[in-house]
């Protein structure tokens, strides 16, 4: 049985990865509407319900080392495979997230300089939603 599982997660694994960036999550979407069972099927509502679950606790626990982006990003990919909005937004977002991290890659790489920049900016931001938290939540 287990070994049945990860023989489907491989295979859709390697189908979403081959997927054009900007047009991923929306394929995934297509494909789970075409082989779907039913607009309200059992699969469709554990998506959904897992999905969100996912999400709420990461932002619940973001600060928590297992429960962060990436439960997060999980959580929002099993929304996007059954909710076509959710799935542009996740396409948009990717692009967008690719375009930055090629920018911050191409920084880091000139010296040390930008090993430096990239270091602060990034301790300036964690600081900053830091403070937000420790603000909103012990005030």
């Amino acid at each position: 049985m287990i070994e049945r599982i990860k023989k489907y997660a491989r295979r859709h694994w390697r189908e979403f990865s081959k997927g054009r960036p900007g047009k991923r999550f929306q394929d995934r979407y297509h494909r789970r509407q075409k082989y779907g069972h039913g607009p309200l099927g059992v699969r469709k509502i554990l998506n959904l319900t897992l999905g969100v679950v996912l999400v709420a606790a990461s932002a619940v626990g973001g600060l928590l080392p297992a429960l962060g982006w990436g439960t997060a990003i999980i959580g929002f990919a099993l929304i996007a495979g059954e909710f076509l909005p959710a799935a542009r937004i996740l396409d948009w977002a990717e692009v967008r997230l690719r375009r930055f991290w090629l920018f911050v890659r191409d920084i880091w790489g000139h010296s040390w300089a930008g090993k430096v920049l990239v270091a602060a900016t990034a301790l300036l931001i964690v600081s900053a939603f830091g403070y937000l938290v420790y603000y909103l939540l012990f005030r």
